[in-house]
This record gives structure tokens, sequence and C-alpha cells, in this order.
């Protein structure tokens, strides 16, 4: 999964067609069939389309603000805090390669990247009749453990069971941790390391956090950590799940939550999404009394979580 965080793109303007027809163009004598061609591209980790559509919005505030800049001053003084945040932003990307690279090798230690894709409305018909209508909003959350050949677990639910807030990313995390780990026993160590964007409202809160807390103390790991993209720099492994999903999406007729884990368990003919389809009983109000909240301790602005022990004697709070 390491080439999922390191793939370059082209412009979406270009497609394998149309790139081979320029080689032809500049190469009249080459011989090479549409065949080679495609193998050797597959070769060497290119993708057509930019990872996501949106951009940084302080990325776009410090654009807007140097081409207002006057002096040289301010004009070294915007490109100084941009070039920081790009640092901060490469040294989150750079955090998970590593991290990737250390799951392979350590089985005790577990990589997730967990995003929530976008909302799935059903029935998708398209008369004109259906805009006017009010449709089943279907949420999705991708769990995807790095450095391994497992495939990404989609945790699937609809808004008449539960929203798609902090309580239910912690149920789905919790879920997930139930179905694929056993409690451990004697002096046993195992390690989970938790990617995700900065969405305060879903994955940056106490809520998250007392239960990397609760999963410590039921011995289900013997330390946990949650580490934070920068914001606006928050792609993950999981969009690449999600553009293939959205892909299927387009060709699919949705009636029924039902349909939407028949076409995410199809979506991908080798290695096909795991679904979990969670029910009401699977959303849990989870205690948030697990851990005290250090007084004037403002979560939101920490980069990196970390709960070690048996006991949880130790929490410890990182921002860089």
């Amino acid at each position: 999964m390491k080439g999922d965080v390191e793939r370059e793109y082209l412009s979406p303007d270009l497609n394998l067609l149309r790139m081979y027809r320029l080689y032809k163009e500049n190469n009249p004598s080459s011989t090479a069939k549409f065949w080679l061609y495609r193998d050797i591209f597959k070769q060497q980790n290119l993708s057509f389309g930019q990872p996501r559509s949106d951009t940084c919005a302080k990325c776009d505030a410090l654009f807007s603000k140097l081409t207002a800049a006057t002096t040289d001053g301010e004009r070294l003084k915007i490109a100084t805090e941009s070039e920081l945040h790009h640092r901060k932003a490469e040294k989150a990307y750079t955090q998970l390669q590593a991290d990737t690279e250390w799951a392979k090798a350590n089985k005790d230690c577990h990589v997730i990247c967990i995003d929530m894709q976008g909302v799935v409305y059903t029935p998708n018909l398209t008369h004109s009749n259906v805009y006017y209508q009010r449709q089943l909003a279907n949420y999705n959350l991708c769990i995807q453990e790095m450095g391994t050949d497992n495939p990404p677990t989609m945790c699937l639910w609809h808004e008449g069971i539960a929203h798609r807030g902090s309580i239910e990313v912690a149920s789905c995390l919790l879920k997930w941790v139930e179905t694929s780990f056993a409690p451990l026993v004697h002096a046993k160590e195992r390690k989970l390391i938790i990617y995700s964007d900065r969405c305060c409202g879903q994955n940056n809160n106490w809520r998250v956090l007392n239960l990397m807390a609760l999963l410590v103390s039921r011995r289900y790991f013997s330390q946990i950590e949650q580490k934070f993209m920068v914001s606006g720099h928050s792609f993950l492994p999981c969009d690449r799940s999600f553009a293939t999903l959205e892909k299927r999406r387009k060709v699919s007729t949705l009636y029924t939550p039902s349909n939407v884990a028949e076409m995410i368990h199809g979506a991908r003919q080798q290695h096909p999404f795991k679904v979990i389809e969670m029910a009401c009983a699977d959303f849990r109000q989870l205690p948030d009394s697990t851990l005290k909240r250090p007084p004037g301790l403002l979560i939101t602005s920490m980069m990196w979580l970390k709960v070690t022990g048996k006991k949880l004697k130790r929490v410890d709070f990182f921002l860089y």
C-alpha cells in the first residue's frame, strides 16, 4: 500500500490511449504495441487525475495574501509561513510511510487509516421527480489497514440507524477491533496507530480518545496512537478506495441500502472490499469518563495522541 501515498498523477485530460497515440506520433519508427505500452505504464506508479478536487483553505489564503503583498518583507513572511505549512504536511505523509514499513516488519504493530465517504443517496434514480423528493442518506466509514494484503473494511449504515458523528466513528472502530482481534493474554504487546483527518465532529475529539483508552483497558492493545494529517492536505489511501466506489456507483442502480452494500462488495474483482453492515445495537454511547480531561487542554490543537499502559497510567499529547 505504500504506492498509495507515493503515486504521481498526470493531467486528467490524458488517458492511456491518448498517451499511446502521442508516443507513436513522437516515435513513428517504434513497433511497440498498445498492450506493451500499457504494461510498462502500470509499472510506473502513475495514475490520471488529481488525488482530490478540493484545495487547502490555508494555502488559498496564503496565495491571496502573497498576491496582494506590496513589499518584499511581506512576501518573505508569507513565503516562510507557506513553506512551514507544506513541511508539516509532508512530515505527516513521511510518518505514514515510515509507520507502514514498520507494520510490514512487525506483526504486532497495526497501522490503519480511517475516513468517511461522501453521502450515498438511495434511490439514485435520474428522473426529474427525484430531485424534489427526500432520499435516504447512506454513510460509509472506510478502515484500511496499511502494510498488509487485507482488503479495506467498509462500515455501512443509513440515517435511519444513526448519524455520522463521533459516536458512530468510535462505534465502527470498536466493531472492527472486536471482529479482528482477541484480547491480549499475559504480558504480550500489540500496538495500533490510527491515521485520520482533523474533522473534529468525527475523528479529533474526546470520544475517540476515550475509545482508545477503553481498548487499552480491555487489553486489545497495549498502546494506541492517533496521528492527524494537516488540514487541507489530508489525502489518505482510503480516498483511492472511495474513487473505486464512486466509479462503480455511476454505473449502478441503487434502490435500497442493501444495494449499496452489494455495490461496495462488487466494486473490485480482486481483493473485494469487506462490508460490515452496522445495526442499531452496534452504535453505543461510549463512556466519556475513561480519561480525565487536563484543564485548559485543547485536544483539537494536538497532532499526535498516545494512550499506553494496562491501567492507563500514561496519556501523551503532542503538538508539532
